[in-house]
């Protein structure tokens, strides 16, 4: 989350040990007119989570929605990020009325779509639903003064063998000197 020259970083996974630091990140940088100023401070928290989405809704609010709370557990809350000045107040705001689907799904997966909105993405589970359905898609819409959640199915016409599997997050690595570490080079 940003506002003005401060940058504030929630969440994130330790693979190693499956630790999710309750913490935030506080990185504040000064452009006087000599050499850039950085600042880092450590705000203690009580939200342990990693893969959430992140939408804004104003310039000075955002939502957290979705995540995950430990690898078998989905986080089905949402938060209200509020930014001023100097400060980040964070409050758990009304969650939406999650389908069955969502509830009972191991693994989601989303994007911000901007202005409030976030797209959902669930593997259908094909027992009982049409075999050529592989996600059910979720639209949640946070801009409005009511969040409101749309459903829509995808069908596949190529075999699921050939199609790239969907990532829930994107792993970046960075070395001790803060460069960022390619494991395939």
């Amino acid at each position: 989350l940003s506002r003005n020259d401060t940058v504030y970083i929630l969440g994130g996974h330790s693979i190693e040990n499956d630790f999710r630091s309750p913490n935030m990140y506080k990185i504040k940088v000064d452009l006087p007119l000599g050499s850039p100023a950085v600042s880092c401070s450590i705000i203690q928290g009580n939200m342990p989570f990693s893969s959430a989405i992140v939408t804004q809704t104003s310039p000075d609010e955002f939502v957290i929605v979705g995540g995950y709370q430990s690898d078998s557990q989905k986080r089905l809350i949402c938060n209200g990020v509020f930014l001023d000045d100097d400060t980040i107040d964070i409050q758990e705001i009304e969650t939406p009325d999650w389908t069955g689907e969502i509830k009972q799904s191991k693994t989601w997966f989303g994007a911000d779509m901007g202005n409030g909105g976030v797209l959902f993405g669930i593997p259908a589970d094909n027992k009982h639903q049409n075999p050529d359905c592989n996600f059910f898609f979720y639209i949640l819409n946070l801009g409005s003064e009511e969040s409101v959640l749309q459903s829509c199915s995808q069908g596949s016409t190529e075999e699921q063998e050939d199609s790239m599997p969907l990532e829930d997050s994107e792993e970046l690595i960075f070395n001790m000197d803060g460069n960022f570490f390619d494991e395939d080079a």
